[in-house]
Order: structure tokens, then C-alpha cells, then sequence
């Protein structure tokens, strides 16, 4: 059985990176304390109800599960809100958290990194009877970098498992090139194809707690099903790089100036 490797506070960041550069993906338990996750929580849930834009629809991308159109039941459930380091002093402190940005340096191997807020930069809502399974991807065939070196910070701000739509990931899928037809015609890989299939049955679904958070590469194949339980499942990701490796420009992924910070006068900062 493949599980993905836990790591606690204190870390050690040399373990952790040797981990990550092996498997593409770790999880770190307790990350952030209770007070903070609840804090965060609240503010979230209450920007999902006062539906503050940009936002962007189930019935908006279509995928399985989700409403047909805008129109029918369902047709205005929130998949995610965008722009969260912006919309309050709260996420921006979590995207510029000393610990967190260390992780990062560290498995970016530069004290240089930037927050792109032109990829998820999202409070992920899964929301009861109408979201939508998010099919097997990785990021990087969506995104437009110099190189494809970015990490994802993944927190889960309550209780997640595959019953709520929690997160699988194919561990060491980070190394791997499919050949394109092992993709559909939205990219998302295909699990009967027989490159992909070995994979896809080695998948690791973990399970969360608030606090929880997994980092993965943006090259690290990962999906999602549908909420199936009676609660909104509600996770925050963000993704960085090294500054040094920009956006390509007149991309989506340039259409934001991203965040940067020097991680050492981060960390000093924090002493």
C-alpha cells in the first residue's frame, strides 16, 4: 500500500526535501494551530456566503457532477473563490507564514520565491449535492512557467477524506511523461489507458484534519471526487517558485504580478 510520507513540527527540512524530490508530494500534520484554521475558516465561509467575486461556478466548467447550466438547481454553487492572499490581512499572512515559506525555500532551493496569484491563490468550496469530480491532472499542463518548478500548498481548514472529495495523489508521478494520448480532450489523464492505469491504481487518498497540509509539485498528478456527505468541504491552496523562474509572458499565468518574498528577512523577521 503506498502512503505518502508525515512529517510534524519541528521539521526537518532536509528530510523533507529529500522526500518531496523522491515522491513529489508530502504532508505535514498541525501545520497551522487551531486558533489561526479556525480563524481562517470563518473568514472564508463568510466570503462563500457574501459571494464576493471573483469566483467561479461548478456549472461553469461542467465536470462530472456538477449542474448542466447556471440556470437549473444548483447553477449558482461556488467552486472556489480567487484572489484569497488579496481579500483579507489573514490569508496573507498564512501565503506569507515564516514556517510555511521555509518548507518552500527549502524544496525550491532559493531563499527567492513568489506566490502566483494567477494560479490557485483559491479557497477550494465543495459543497453538498453539487460539485463535481475533478478527474486526474497536474497543473503544470495548464500553467505557463520558464520551468515547470512550482509547489502547492495545500490547507485543509476542517475534515477531509474521499467521501468529502478529499485529494488523491499519484506519489512519484512528478518523474513521468504520458504520451498525449493518454489524455482526453480537456487533458486530464485517462485511468483505462495502459501507461496510466498502473498508476491510477497506486493512488493515495489521505486523510486530513484541519490544520493538515500537503505540498505537492506542480507536476504531481492528483484528483478529486464529488462531496458526498452533508457538510461544504472548504481547503486553501497556494502554489510558489522560485522568482528567478517567471511566468511566460502573455500567458494566463503571467496575467498577475505574483508575490514575492526573500524568505531569510521573512524568517528574521519572525525571531
Amino acid at each position: 500500500m503506498v502512503l505518502l510520507a508525515e512529517f510534524c513540527l519541528p521539521i526537518d527540512l532536509a528530510q523533507l526535501r529529500q522526500r518531496f524530490q523522491a515522491d513529489g508530494v508530502v504532508l505535514v500534520r498541525g501545520l497551522l494551530a487551531p486558533d489561526r484554521v479556525s480563524e481562517i475558516r470563518r473568514l472564508a465561509m463568510d466570503a462563500v456566503a457574501a459571494r464576493q467575486p471573483p469566483f467561479e461556478l461548478e456549472a461553469e466548467l461542467g465536470y462530472p457532477g456538477a449542474p448542466a447550466s447556471t440556470a437549473v438547481e444548483g447553477g449558482g454553487t461556488i467552486r472556489r473563490l480567487r484572489n484569497m492572499a488579496a481579500r483579507h490581512s489573514e490569508f496573507a499572512a498564512w501565503a506569507g507564514d515564516q514556517v510555511l515559506l521555509s518548507m518552500m525555500s527549502a524544496l525550491l532551493d532559493t531563499p527567492h520565491i513568489t506566490l502566483t496569484q494567477a494560479h490557485h491563490n483559491s479557497l477550494m468550496s465543495k459543497q453538498p449535492s453539487f460539485s463535481s469530480d475533478t478527474r486526474w491532472h497536474r497543473d503544470v499542463r495548464y500553467w505557463r512557467f520558464t520551468r515547470p518548478e512550482l509547489v502547492s500548498a495545500w490547507l485543509a481548514l476542517g475534515s477531509e477524506t474521499s467521501e468529502n472529495g478529499g485529494l488523491g495523489f499519484l506519489a512519484g508521478s512528478h518523474q513521468v511523461d504520458f504520451p498525449e494520448d493518454a489524455y482526453d480532450e480537456r487533458e486530464f489523464l485517462m485511468g483505462d489507458h495502459p501507461l496510466a492505469g498502473p498508476w491510477v491504481a497506486r493512488a493515495v487518498f489521505p486523510n486530513l484534519q484541519a490544520g493538515d497540509v500537503v505540498l505537492f509539485d506542480a507536476r504531481t498528478f492528483h484528483a478529486a471526487s464529488r462531496n458526498r456527505t452533508l457538510h461544504t468541504k472548504y481547503s486553501l491552496v497556494y502554489s510558489y517558485h522560485a522568482s528567478s523562474n517567471p511566468p511566460q509572458a502573455g500567458s494566463r499565468s503571467a496575467s498577475q504580478e505574483g508575490l514575492a518574498f526573500n524568505v531569510k528577512e521573512v524568517v528574521e523577521s519572525a525571531l
